[in-house]
């Protein structure tokens, strides 16, 4: 028992840091641009990630032919989905960005509607519609005939596609997270996506003006440090604790620690850069955990019907 209250007590410590992430890369961005911000802190993270499967060492190697789908997960997980991230936090605040992001199991659903992978239920889709709608009070404060006038649409609408692909990635994962353990398919996730993305720390490009190897010297402290913060605590420490907590109290009971993501994304916000509090964040953000909460239990239940089932005789 006193295990497994220390699972739960060190789980709580991970929507944190997914939380604040969102303030530290404002604050990374400071300095460098999205796509350098991303650069820096995924070869921390992935330099840290190789050392620990080198101290692993047991099963650690991956199969050749699964290295092309790796690259790909890589690409769509890191190397994309963070310049997209980084971008849209440039235009949005962290508020807006925690909440919506907490709906990409909605958008898991309405994936599994199209390719028909899953099974989805009437409950699952009255979930998705409450999060939509929870979505639209927070990025127009309840003005929805001025959606296309507010000044955070650009961040919020990359934010949203953030969540698509998201979704994408958590669908398509299936195919390395049945044959690799958690924690090593994330950590070659990140190693190849970080691959991706290093030739673009010496070039520019149109994705950024001005290379990582050109900015770093005018990179402070701060900068370095909000870095150090989203490789160590963001990515390395709260995917190997989330792991964890899948392998001991399984992870229907671990996912639902993620509904505590926006929350703190928010407060985070509010705390650092004094971001408005309003009612409709408020009240978006409840209906978005609402929502969200309601389509990954039917989710959960869908899922179920794909597992063996124990037969029990009534006496």
């Amino acid at each position: 028992m006193k295990k497994l209250y220390n699972i739960h007590l060190l789980l709580l410590t991970v929507p944190i840091f997914w939380g604040t992430s969102y303030v530290a890369a404002k604050i990374g961005m400071r300095d460098l641009l999205p796509l350098n911000l991303a650069i820096m802190r995924f070869v921390i993270a992935s330099l840290l990630f190789s050392l620990i499967l080198l101290l692993k060492k047991k099963d650690i190697y991956l199969d050749k032919k699964d290295i092309p789908q790796f690259f790909l997960l890589g690409f769509m997980a890191i190397t994309f989905f963070y310049y997209i991230h980084y971008t849209g936090l440039q235009y949005t605040t962290s508020t807006n960005a925690g909440l919506i992001m907490a709906t990409s199991p909605i958008f898991v659903a309405l994936f599994c509607i199209l390719t028909k992978q899953e099974s989805v239920e009437s409950h699952s889709l009255l979930g998705t519609c409450i999060a939509f709608i929870g979505v639209l009070l927070v990025i127009t404060q309840g003005k929805i005939s001025s959606l296309y006038h507010q000044k955070t649409l650009l961040g919020d609408s990359l934010i949203i596609l953030n969540a698509m692909m998201w979704a994408w990635v958590t669908l398509n994962g299936k195919t390395v997270l049945g044959k690799y353990s958690p924690f090593v398919a994330m950590a070659y996730i990140h190693i190849f996506g970080t691959v991706l993305l290093l030739p673009f720390a010496f070039i520019s490009t149109s994705l950024a003006e001005i290379s990582l190897w050109q900015q770093l010297p005018a990179v402070g402290w701060s900068t370095i440090l909000a870095s150090a913060y989203l490789a160590i605590f963001c990515s390395v420490y709260s995917y190997f604790i989330w792991y964890l907590g899948v392998s001991k109290i399984g992870a229907v009971k671990t996912a639902a620690f993620n509904y505590f993501t926006p929350i703190m994304a928010s407060l985070a916000g509010f705390t650092v850069f004094h971001e408005q509090m309003t009612g409709y964040i408020a009240l978006g953000g409840f209906l978005v955990t609402l929502g969200v909460y309601i389509t990954n239990q039917k989710m959960k239940l869908s899922i179920g019907r794909f597992l063996p089932m124990r037969k029990y005789k009534h006496s």
